[in-house]
């Protein structure tokens, strides 16, 4: 990462490789003619890059508060979070223009990314702290 001290160069990093990951199931839906599964992977796309966003304002709301205040905040923000996914999986779920699986992958691909992301930071550590070893 180029600048982790600025949270909005990191959102937009995480956001670039997102939507660099997500052409791949994009565009094999569209080339296989899946409209269903690219829509349901847009829409849970969509809806996980507006949350991504929620979140980065929450934060920032949250460190001008008291700290007992702003616990309470992003506590009774994380269960809207969550009724939020709930939303979004039942909207897909019971759409039928929209396929369940592909909104609920959509919906995480950013954490899918992200953890893909450090994971191969992590490998490319040790495999440079190896080579490092044998100089």
């Amino acid at each position: 990462m180029k600048d982790i001290n600025d949270p909005v160069k990191v959102q937009k990093e995480i956001l670039k490789k997102v939507y660099l990951f997500s052409l791949l199931p994009i565009i094999s839906s569209l080339l296989a003619g899946e409209f269903k599964v690219l829509f349901g992977f847009i829409f849970g796309l969509v809806i996980a890059t507006l949350l991504l966003r929620l979140k980065y304002n929450n934060i920032v709301r949250a460190l001008s508060m008291q700290e007992e205040s702003a616990e309470k905040f992003i506590r009774n923000r994380y269960f809207l979070e969550y009724a939020l996914y709930f939303f979004v999986l039942f909207t897909a779920a019971r759409n039928d223009n929209l396929n369940f699986l592909a909104a609920t992958v959509g919906l995480f691909m950013i954490k899918f990314v992200v953890l893909l992301w450090t994971v191969a930071d992590l490998v490319k550590d040790s495999f440079q702290n190896k080579l490092d070893q044998y100089k």
